[in-house]
């Protein structure tokens, strides 16, 4: 069984192994951090597992997708019209969702904040009929992608078939050497977490070769631009 991190205990490990300063602090702030309960948890009505808790410590996120806007980059208007799709359209459930995403997409803007490639189908945008939020969803685009930690990929319909199977997934990268890469998958039959060492590769491997027939995140913005603009 592990132990939740305890401030104090750590407080007298740093001082028997002579770590001061901000160094001392840092892991002292981590440690209670460490006990304080994921935001995830409150929405536990919206999100079906833990992988939110995963994606927020992450360093690095690349995501696939082949229907929808990655979660983290979905505009209010457009949660609210997939949200809908799914069969909820009562008030209360529409906003708790706009909550949860809120929280969610603040790993790209907070202090240390995460890097993510996400590699797009155009489907994605083609699907959002409504011309109103297909602007704003695009609007958002343009502007999330001028952060130095957010590249996005549109990978077109001229491409063709992919050169993978097509299915989303997700790979999470962490800092911490000690803390292994994990594969986020979507499928039909239900979303799986993996992070044996040769599965996350082949997964890696799939959005390189993704990425290598996408659109480069320059053209994928001048892309989005003329739309915008259209």
């Amino acid at each position: 069984m592990w132990a939740k991190p305890n401030s104090d205990a750590v407080i007298d490990l740093c001082e028997l192994y002579g770590v001061e300063g901000d160094q001392r602090d840092a892991l002292v702030r981590l440690a209670r951090e460490g006990r304080q309960r994921g935001w995830w948890h409150r929405y536990k009505d919206v999100f079906p597992d833990e992988y939110p808790g995963f994606e927020s410590c992450a360093e690095h996120v690349r995501a696939f997708e082949t229907t929808l806007i990655p979660g983290l980059l979905q505009v209010p208007a457009y949660i609210e019209l997939i949200t809908r799709a799914s069969g909820i359209d009562d008030a209360r459930g529409i906003q708790r969702r706009l909550d949860a995403s809120v929280e969610r997409q603040k790993i790209l803007t907070r202090d240390h904040c995460s890097r993510l490639h996400a590699v797009v189908d155009e489907n994605a945008i083609l699907r959002i009929t409504d011309p109103a939020i297909r602007r704003a969803q695009i609007s958002h685009l343009i502007q999330i992608t001028g952060r130095p930690n957010v590249e996005v990929q549109i990978l077109p319909i001229a491409a063709g078939v992919y050169p993978v199977p097509g299915e989303p997934f997700t790979c999470l990268g962490f800092a911490d050497p000690g803390e292994p890469d994990i594969v986020f998958r979507e499928s039909s039959i239900g979303d799986r977490l993996a992070e044996e060492p040769d599965k996350v590769d082949r997964y890696m491997s799939r959005f390189g070769r993704l990425a290598a027939v996408a659109l480069s995140p320059k053209a994928t913005r001048a892309m989005l631009t003329r739309q915008h603009a259209g």
